[in-house]
């Protein structure tokens, strides 16, 4: 069952449907980074050439709590913002444009490159050739120069992207009601 969604009509040339975060680092590197963080404040604590216990570990976990922060949000530094325009779909890529801060509210976004790709919908095409188009480009995308060494979050996009009616999101002839 199709449920009609509310749509905010602030601009009646483009809709904009999707978001694909961008990270500095994936989720294993963040980890690590974390751990060897710990474990060197750890050895520090026990002493130089010292066994390092339990105590040691939750105190150097305790210490550095306050600069951790949760890495969808501390470690995304873009995002590649997808949209349709009459009977094209379009992505864009936006970047954080000061160093990253633990407070996403403070972060100043910037548009980095106004079209990372364009495909036109042709009516031979299907929603499920769409998604493939998408998803192979966002890949192709990701061992460019400007997205090389980040992590792109496909995972949303791959489990909700397969249910985007791309065809009736692009035919701006019709009312999104």
């Amino acid at each position: 069952m199709k449920k009609n969604l509310k749509v905010e009509k602030y601009n009646s040339h483009e809709r904009h449907f999707f978001d694909i975060p961008v990270f500095r680092c994936d989720k294993e590197q963040f980890n690590q980074e974390h751990y060897d963080k710990k474990s060197k404040l750890a050895q520090n604590i026990a002493g130089v050439g010292e066994i390092v216990t339990d105590r040691e570990y939750s105190y150097s976990e305790a210490w550095l709590r306050s600069e951790w922060s949760a890495y969808y949000y501390s470690e995304m530094v873009g995002m590649i913002r997808l949209f349709a325009i009459n009977m094209q779909i379009r992505g864009e890529l936006w970047f954080v444009k000061q160093k990253i801060s633990k407070n996403l509210v403070r972060k100043k976004w910037h548009l980095a490159n106004p079209k990372i790709f364009e495909h036109t919908i042709h009516d031979t095409n299907t929603n499920e050739e769409i998604f493939n188009f998408l998803w192979e480009r966002i890949e192709k995308e990701n061992k460019e120069w400007i997205l090389k060494g980040r992590y792109i979050d496909l995972e949303p996009f791959f489990f909700s992207g397969q249910s985007i009616d791309f065809l009736e999101l692009a035919d701006f002839s019709k009312d999104i009601k």
